[in-house]
């Protein structure tokens, strides 16, 4: 049955936060709900969840009609949330998963092999290449978020909303998990998808609903509308298609920082270099050795072979501490556990790698500490712009902006590394960010080196991109070879170890 909401309203201490919102869903329709941190998307599904009770407007489940839900009254209408963090026993099998209190039995027994021979039934649904009975340890996270779905099909929902189910996989999982998504269409059942994935708008969905300031800023079928002309919504202006960007002046100059058969825990030998003004991208599957290939070159992993140059001259780091002091810092990709201090503030959470370029004698200077972080708060468009905020009040977009921040305004910063820099972020977010990292390198005297799992975004950003392929090097591309084809045709290949120059 059809899922509709109208003029829905809520507000939060005299500021309104959805400010009547329509949108209907139709049986069998993959409806997408996009926005920036903020639009209130999580609002929106939290009054359809019944975890929050609407100021006004009506919640239509097939042909029952609510002014308000509790999440029992949401769960008796047949609304199912499935949100990022899963509710799965790893230790348990398949089947068991999906039946998890709600068994099969006779009397006291358990009835497994009917709770088996139902779950393949599902899995043959979705296109998922699982034995019932195996446990759920080693299973893929594509997989994993599957079982999670079939568990709430079995409940026979009348609306499924799909909280960003893709925001942790990896493009080759996410891809997986599309595919068993495509296998629930034309079933008569409503799906909500929230995500900042543009490709899976135009993968799966038929129709989609933009929200920007709490109000619906663009809705229709995909199909009659652009990518730019959608993400133009999202973030309030338009935006223009992903092209390669042009090589800076100081590309063409020595290496600012250079690997030769560079060997370390996951990766080599590796031979790369990255040139003054440049933004090189590093493309790879799960497991290609990205990350350890960041955590090499700032010395955060031990290197058992090979040599870093840095502007020509061999260098011996012993740590992080010491490739900061010769001009290269890493973003890493995890940033709740090692970037961002949650329960400091803003301006402290920038401040800290700064401290010794801010301060003069041993003392710190607040007066110069606050003017830095305002001119990257600027900047980088942060959001709210208060440096007492503790940072774990902000959104993850944001906190990436306090992280990349750090290092923007460094003096000594001549190289960054970023791993992963704005998974999981929006893409008015994302947009902040390219700029901030353009201006970084806009000078042709610094340099970047970037992983990404998307195509899209090393198309945009990178002037080379190199692919790995199980810790070695399996091509590289420039300018226009940067293809989202190309690319993936190189990470599925087992290279020999090749130079990136």
């Amino acid at each position: 049955m059809p899922f509709e909401v109208i003029n829905l309203r809520k507000s939060y201490g005299g500021v309104e936060v959805l400010k009547g919102i329509d949108l209907k869903i139709a049986d069998g329709e993959i409806h997408a709900l996009l926005g920036a941190n903020g639009a209130g998307k999580s609002t929106l599904i939290k009054c359809i969840a019944g975890a929050v009770q609407p100021d006004d407007g009506q919640i239509h489940v097939g042909r029952e009609r609510f002014r308000s839900l509790t999440p029992r009254e949401a769960r008796q209408a047949g609304i199912t949330v499935i949100y990022q963090d899963l509710s799965l026993a790893a230790s348990l099998t398949v089947a068991d998963n999906v039946f998890l209190g709600q068994e099969l039995r006779v009397g006291p027994f358990v009835r497994r092999r009917a709770q088996e021979a139902e779950t393949a039934v599902w899995l043959d649904k979705l296109g998922i290449d699982l034995d019932p009975s195996t446990v759920l340890t080693g299973i893929g996270h594509a997989e994993l978020q599957a079982i999670e779905i079939i568990k709430s099909l079995r409940t026979r929902p009348r609306l499924l909303i799909l909280d960003e189910p893709t925001a942790a996989l990896s493009e080759r999982e996410a891809a997986r998990l599309r595919q068993h998504l495509l296998a629930l269409k034309g079933q008569d059942l409503p799906i909500l998808y929230v995500t900042h994935r543009m490709n899976e708008v135009f993968e799966l969905a038929d129709r989609f609903t933009v929200l920007r300031g709490g109000q619906v800023a663009l809705a229709g079928e995909v199909r009659a509308h652009d990518r730019e002309e959608i993400i133009g919504a999202i973030v309030g202006r338009q935006m223009q298609a992903a092209t390669p960007p042009e090589a800076q002046a100081g590309v063409q100059a020595a290496p600012l920082l250079e690997a030769r058969g560079l060997l370390a825990g996951g990766i080599g030998p590796v031979d790369l270099q990255v040139r003054p003004g440049e933004i090189l991208g590093v493309f790879g599957l799960v497991g290609s050795g990205r990350t350890e290939l960041l955590e090499a070159l700032f010395t955060a992993r031990p290197s058992y072979a090979g040599e870093l140059r840095i502007e020509g001259r061999p260098v011996r780091l012993k740590g992080p501490a010491q490739a900061v002091a010769a001009g290269v810092a890493l973003v890493p990709a995890d940033r709740p556990r090692n970037s961002v201090f949650a329960s400091l503030s803003a301006q402290e959470n920038w401040s800290l790698p700064n401290l010794s370029v801010l301060g003069r004698f041993g003392l710190r200077r607040p007066g110069a500490e606050r003017a830095g972080f305002d001119r990257m708060a600027e900047q980088l468009d942060l959001r709210p712009r208060r440096a007492d905020l503790e940072a774990g009040r902000f959104s993850g977009g944001n906190q990436q902006k306090l992280v990349l921040g750090r290092w923007l305004d460094r003096a000594g910063c001549r190289v960054l590394l970023l791993d992963e820099p704005t998974q999981g972020v929006d893409v008015g977010v994302r947009r902040d960010l390219y700029d901030g990292l353009e201006r970084f390198v806009a000078g042709g005297e610094r340099a970047a080196i970037v992983t990404s799992s998307e195509p899209d975004e090393l198309i945009q950003l990178a002037h080379r991109v190199i692919v790995l392929a199980h810790g070695k090097v399996a091509g590289e591309l420039r300018g226009a070879q940067i293809t989202e084809s190309n690319l993936l045709e190189l990470a599925h290949h087992s290279p020999e170890p090749a130079l990136a120059s």
